[in-house]
């Protein structure tokens, strides 16, 4: 029996069904992944109904429908880390941080936030039945967020979103908290160094 399946709009196949289950094992196939034979007529079925799906031991639901995961964590990592940088220059604003710690504050609170939303986030996931796999994707955002994408099969928003915040939020932020003179980069410092020498 030949499977095919849907890969962000376009059909791949054919594929056997030991090939299906080696994309499932892979992560190349998520619970919401359409796919189709010949006996499902004109109708896409999502892969977590489908016959290579491995079975659930006994006792343990299937996977909640894709549609039910809330994005809640996952908009909360996206413009949390923005608020708690507005949080850390109010502060510093009434004097409560140092000018010379902001900068390295407001970094530790924006990344505290979007991790910790990330990892809730994940926690929902597997709460719902899903497999996001190893933690270690969260600590490149973007690509976490395109991994649950394939999982419950929608947020595409989502992904755009974690690109720019990634970029706007973390690589400022990352290039003005490490430096190790206020006034100084680190690549200005490395080159004096290097010619006193």
């Amino acid at each position: 029996m030949s499977w095919f399946y849907e890969d962000h709009g376009t059909r791949k196949g054919p594929v056997s069904a030991d090939g299906m289950k080696a994309l499932v094992t892979e992560g190349i196939i998520g619970h919401a992944t359409l796919c189709w034979t010949e006996e499902f007529g004109g109708e896409w079925h999502p892969a977590g109904s489908c016959v290579f799906w491995p079975p659930q031991p006994e006792g343990v639901p299937p996977a909640l429908p894709a549609s039910l995961i809330s994005n809640r964590w996952l908009w909360l990592s996206l413009v949390g880390p923005f608020f708690g940088s507005m949080a850390v220059s109010v502060l510093q604003g009434f004097g409560l941080i140092p000018d010379f710690a902001s900068n390295f504050a407001s970094m530790i609170v924006s990344i505290g936030i979007f991790y910790v939303a990330l990892v809730m986030d994940r926690r929902s996931l597997l709460a719902g039945g899903f497999r996001p796999g190893t933690i270690l994707w969260i600590l490149l955002p973007p690509l976490y967020v395109w991994r649950r994408i394939q999982i419950v099969g929608h947020g595409m928003l989502l992904f755009f979103l974690s690109i720019l915040v990634f970029l706007c939020e973390f690589v400022p932020a990352l290039t003005t908290g490490w430096h190790v003179f206020p006034d100084v980069g680190l690549s200005d410092y490395v080159s004096r160094r290097y010619y006193e020498l």
